[in-house]
This record gives C-alpha cells, sequence and structure tokens, in this order.
C-alpha cells in the first residue's frame, strides 16, 4: 500500500496557485487599504449635494405651480444629500467598493463624453450630437461591434429627433439635420 496515497494527496498532486487566485489576493490588499477611507465618499456625495443645492437656489425655486429653474436641482440634490447621509450612517465597513483599477477610468471617459456632448448640442446641433455620442459610447465604452454600433446609434438618433422634436416639439437650438427634415416649419 502507498503510503503517500493514505495521508492524503500527494505535494505534487496539489493545485499549483494560478493567476486568479494571486490576482483575487491582489484585489483583496487593494480593498483592504481603502476601507479606511470608505466614509469619504459619503461626505463627497454629502458636500456635492449641499453645493448643487447652493447653486440651485441661486437659479431661483419658484413655486410648485410655477416652478423656476432652480427647483428640480434642488429636489435632485437634496434626495442625493439624504442619500449620502444615510450612506454615512449604515456603512459599517469598505467591502462593498471596488478597488481602482485601469477599468475605472471608463467613468471618466464616460462623464468627458457626456460633457463633451452638452457642449456639441449648443454648436453643431441635437442630430450630429447625439449620433456621434451614441457611436462613442457603444464602440469605446460598451465594446459593440461596429455594425450594431452603427445600426443602434442611427436607431438612437432617429428615436430622438422623431420623440422630442417632431412628436413632442421640444425647442432645440439651431440643428441643420432638422431643418432640412423639417423644411423650417418648427
Amino acid at each position: 500500500m502507498n503510503v503517500e496515497r493514505t495521508r492524503g494527496v500527494h505535494e505534487s498532486e496539489q493545485p499549483d496557485p494560478s493567476e486568479e487566485s494571486l490576482e483575487a489576493t491582489g484585489l483583496e490588499a487593494r480593498r483592504s487599504r481603502l476601507r479606511p477611507n470608505y466614509r469619504y465618499v459619503s461626505l463627497v456625495i454629502v458636500g456635492l449635494a449641499a453645493l448643487i443645492a447652493a447653486m440651485a437656489v441661486n437659479y431661483g425655486l419658484g413655486t410648485f405651480q410655477r416652478p423656476g429653474p432652480g427647483m428640480w436641482p434642488l429636489l435632485v440634490a437634496i434626495a442625493v444629500g439624504i442619500c449620502g447621509i444615510v450612506l454615512l450612517i449604515t456603512e459599517r465597513d469598505g467591502s462593498d467598493y471596488e478597488a481602482l483599477t485601469k477599468r475605472s477610468w471608463i467613468v471618466i471617459l464616460g462623464f468627458g463624453i457626456m460633457a463633451a456632448y452638452i457642449v456639441g448640442f449648443t454648436y453643431i446641433g441635437m442630430t450630429i450630437t447625439s449620433l456621434l455620442f451614441s457611436l462613442i459610447w457603444l464602440k469605446f465604452i460598451a465594446k459593440e461591434s461596429w455594425r450594431m454600433t452603427w445600426i443602434a446609434s442611427v436607431a438612437f438618433t432617429v428615436a430622438f429627433v422623431g420623440i422630442f422634436v417632431i412628436l413632442l416639439k421640444v425647442p432645440i437650438p439651431h440643428d441643420p439635420i432638422v431643418s432640412l427634415i423639417t423644411r423650417g416649419r418648427l
């Protein structure tokens, strides 16, 4: 009878540490460094909500019957501030937070694309900007195929123009494509 078999698994049969387990260990180490700082997230959320609320009040609130331009931003800021306070009170450890990785930069890229969308919407019109926004978002953030990216981007843009410009008649900044489609009737 083999003595090593009676004791259990032979040393050479022990699984080698794989890259996955090493990566998981590295991720846990990064998370443990993050844990003491997790409350800062809640404080940043509350701080940003307070800043947005102050800015909203400066825009003018109006009344509930005739809301001013600052009414909705104020209500959203209050809701976000309440969520930040609840998070600050209820969080016990930082185990639910993800460590920053190379993939985390995609969020910053997304905000940059949305900021560019707002600027483009104002200067080159809704149609071209919406098409470019959809193309960039689907291809580079969502990693869709070129075929799916083009089909979805054109469909989103047509739906956006159809719903907001033609059906709801929402006033938008000058858009050369919409002017061609509507022949200046809107």
